[in-house]
């Protein structure tokens, strides 16, 4: 019940901000009111001064006086404090007890005064008393109990002196008297509770007010994201520490600067991405509509942040443009994350290359320009020589550094306005722009192939860089990609296959050449299963005793559709294809079988292809194909080439001093050729030298050819190393041959290589079927045995 008298329910310490703010409230009135009580007091005393009440008057008036000097001293007091926040309950009676004062002086007037008054006396004190009664209840409205109390005492001191007096209308008069008292202290009621309601509302407003700027000032030292407002001129408003420290410029002078032109000042340098994000936000600003993730890049100290704006223009009362307000968001780490995707998605993460979505992109812009006509240029495809060799012996880490060393020099070789692109694995790729003509792609070409093949160190290895290279011509060579890209690849083919470490342009004829290695690839894949392969020997004859030492063991392969595929065309491929080490180690086991069915005392000698010689697999199949056979590891002869050196670690002289380890002999064969190096020979203790059958050849024709051959048979002699000479196909050669102390000799004058059961009829007729040579006379040139039918 009490709460309905209330006008309004709070707590302290809210209670005493509200008793405060209704104080101040009477207070702001008090001057007008005190004007008024002392007007009225100066119109009574004027007016009844002369009757027969002068004592009431004096006493009375100075009490109005008195009130009056009280109620000046709490306004002055008032002013003197302008941030009055708390009153309490006792100033609240006070206030109610000095309205109940003043209110039953106003009530004394027509008591005393009323009954002996004439009509024009009584007129103008009701006049005075029902003004002063609602005056007062108006100015007391927001301290209900005071405005209350003083309505009440002045209404029923009037009502009563009507009553009292001989007033021919006193009841009606009085009724409506207190009719409007009761109208008066209901507005002082709904008037406070209007007034509470509001106080309530503020008070709930000032709540939200501070709790809304904690989370703001929290917002703004804890969280990511900026709040930014600039004004209609530009700059800055409402700077907060955190975005003086981002720019690094003292708040006072950040808000005096535009915003634009501190922006530029923050903006990286030669990023020109980052200078079309801040071209964006200009037009957004200059738009002036509401706009959401617009990146804006800021230097801070060494290191770039991006951020995310959004905001929305403000407006004034007026409608008028009044600036913008927004937040920013620091999306510096999703912005170095995208970047790197961005960039992960058109270069070759290891060597930092082009990759071949951004090659495939770049050609379709120069095969299909915007404007104008196709400029010609040059693609040029290319992959590293014996890279898988560098892999397996070396390792993987080895390898990556030879492609990032291959990626430099590459770089290094072309021009700027070329593109380098890594394909993957060891395949690049260059587009030399601006090239119409096969001479200058040539000279360009042949600058990057000479650039690139340099001895080079990697992970502590010294490894030889060769490349081979396919040049296609546009728009000649083809106008759309895949159609220029293939024919690059046909023309790599083609370098390939001539010998390596050259380059080769496109020719139509090339794709034949291509289709015809596709296919061997293809079928040699299933050769060993369907038992296409088979291994043929050639005799090895010692020129001393004119017996047969051994026999070369030669891989065949004769398909039911390619037909006879000679090695020269087949090995190669096996070896790109990885399928050598099956084949190899299929080759050692069958010749170790077939040497088992021979005569004991003979030889059995085993070509290696490099990428067989260089892994630690080949010691293994070795050892087991010995086991499985049974054949002495004296009688076995691996044949290396000088190859193998190129890239030579000491993974590589392991593996040689393991197999020789196992009791088998090791030959160098086509000693003489290529990457002859004595070097080889002091390093590693070879059993036998093999004369390359080109000198054999050339031996009766040229001097050079002679003293080549005479060289390398004294520095076998030196180093306690046979000698076997190859190609040899007639008596001629094999007596000069046999002049210069070589140990043996094999060749088509001897015999062409020939089945196994061949080799046990050759060996059941000789020496009988040819004239052996007589060292220093003239040989018969005999016809050859054609052991192969």
């Amino acid at each position: 019940m009490k709460e309905r008298f209330r006008p309004y329910e709070a707590a302290e310490p809210v209670a005493s901000l509200f008793r405060a703010r209704q104080l101040q409230a009477v207070l702001r009135l008090t001057p007008l009111t005190m004007v008024a009580n002392a007007l009225n007091v100066g119109l009574i005393l004027l007016t009844f001064h002369a009757g027969g009440h002068a004592l009431f008057l004096l006493f009375w008036s100075l009490a109005i006086a008195g009130v009056v000097v009280l109620g000046v001293r709490a306004w002055l007091r008032l002013r003197s404090r302008p941030t009055w926040l708390s009153a309490s309950p006792r100033a609240l009676r006070r206030a109610t007890h000095h309205a109940a004062l003043l209110g039953a002086l106003w009530a004394a007037l027509p008591l005393a005064l009323f009954p002996d008054s004439d009509g024009p006396g009584q007129l103008l004190i009701a006049t005075i008393t029902t003004g002063m009664m609602c005056a007062g209840g108006f100015a007391l409205a927001t301290t209900p109990a005071a405005g209350t109390a003083y309505v009440l005492i002045v209404g029923l001191g009037a009502a009563l002196s009507l009553f009292l007096a001989d007033f021919p209308l006193a009841l009606p008069v009085g009724a409506l008297l207190l009719i409007y008292m009761m109208i008066v202290v209901a507005s002082v009621w709904s008037t406070a509770r209007l007034f509470g309601a509001r106080l309530m509302a503020e008070a709930e407003a000032a709540r939200q007010n501070e709790l809304i700027g904690l989370l703001l000032r929290d917002f703004e030292e804890n969280a990511s994201d900026l709040l930014w407002e600039i004004d209609a001129q530009g700059r800055l408003c409402h700077v907060t520490p955190r975005l003086a420290a981002l720019f690094a410029i003292p708040i006072d002078q950040l808000a005096t600067l535009p915003v634009f032109e501190l922006l530029e000042r923050k903006l990286p340098a030669d990023d020109e991405f980052a200078a079309e994000h801040l071209s964006a936000l200009r037009l957004h600003a200059a738009g002036r509509v509401p706009f959401r993730d617009q990146m804006l890049a800021v230097v801070q100290g060494r290191r770039t942040h991006w951020w995310s704006l959004s905001a929305k223009p403000l407006v004034d009362a007026n409608g008028r443009h009044a600036g913008w307000r927004g937040v920013a968001s620091d999306v510096t780490e999703a912005q170095q994350a995208n970047r790197q995707l961005n960039w992960m998605a058109h270069f070759d993460a290891l060597t930092g290359l082009a990759n071949r979505h951004q090659f495939r992109s770049q050609l379709e812009q120069l095969l299909t320009p915007a404007f104008g006509e196709m400029v010609p240029f040059a693609v040029l495809g290319m992959d590293l020589d014996h890279f898988k060799i560098v892999n397996d012996t070396h390792g993987h880490a080895a390898g990556d550094a030879l492609l990032q060393e291959v990626a430099r020099r590459l770089q290094a070789c072309t021009r700027r306005s070329d593109t380098v692109a890594r394909l993957g694995g060891d395949e690049f790729a260059v587009i030399l722009r601006d090239v119409s003509s096969r001479a200058e792609a040539d000279l360009l070409t042949r600058r990057l192939l000479d650039g690139v093949q340099l001895p080079c160190e990697v992970q502590g290895a010294h490894v030889v860089a060769r490349i081979s290279i396919g040049v296609a011509m546009a728009p000649k060579d083809g106008t759309a990609i895949d159609v220029l890209l293939n024919n690059a690849d046909l023309a790599l083919y083609a370098a390939k296959s001539a010998g390596r470490g050259d380059f080769r342009f496109f020719a139509p004829q090339m794709a034949a050449v291509t289709r015809r290695r596709l296919a061997v690839e293809q079928a040699l894949r299933g050769a060993l299963q369907r038992q296409e392969l088979s291994l043929h020997f050639q005799p090895q004859v010692s020129l001393g005793d004119w017996r047969v030492k051994g026999f070369e063991a030669l891989l065949r392969w004769t398909h039911p559709e390619l037909g006879a595929v000679p090695p020269g065309e087949f090995v190669p491929v096996a070896e790109e294809c990885g399928l050598i080490g099956e084949i190899g180690a299929w080759v050692v086991k069958q010749a170790c079988l077939e040497a088992m069915q021979w005569p004991a005392g003979l030889t059995v000698a085993v070509n290696v292809s490099p990428v067989q010689a260089m892994s630690h697999e080949l010691c293994r199949s070795v050892e087991a194909a010995l086991q499985a056979s049974g054949l002495p590891a004296v009688a076995l002869e691996l044949e290396i080439t000088e190859s193998v050196f190129l890239n030579e670690t000491q993974a590589t002289m392991q593996v040689l001093h393991a197999l020789q380890a196992l009791g088998l002999r090791i030959a160098l064969d086509d000693f003489g050729t290529g990457y002859s190096s004595l070097a080889y020979l002091r390093r590693f203790p070879f059993d036998t030298l093999k004369i390359d059958r080109s000198f054999v050849l050339e031996l009766l024709s040229r001097r050079d050819a002679r003293a080549i051959v005479k060289t390398i048979v004294s520095l076998a002699r030196t180093l306690d190393m046979k000698i076997v000479a190859e190609g040899v196909e007639d008596a001629a050669q094999a007596e000069m041959l046999q002049r210069y102390d070589c140990d043996s000799v094999q060749g088509y004058w001897l015999a062409r290589p020939m089945t196994p059961p061949q080799v046990l009829e050759f060996l059941a007729l000789w020496p009988a079927q040819l004239e052996r040579p007589v060292a220093g006379g003239d040989a018969t040139a005999a016809m050859p045995l054609e052991a192969g039918g």
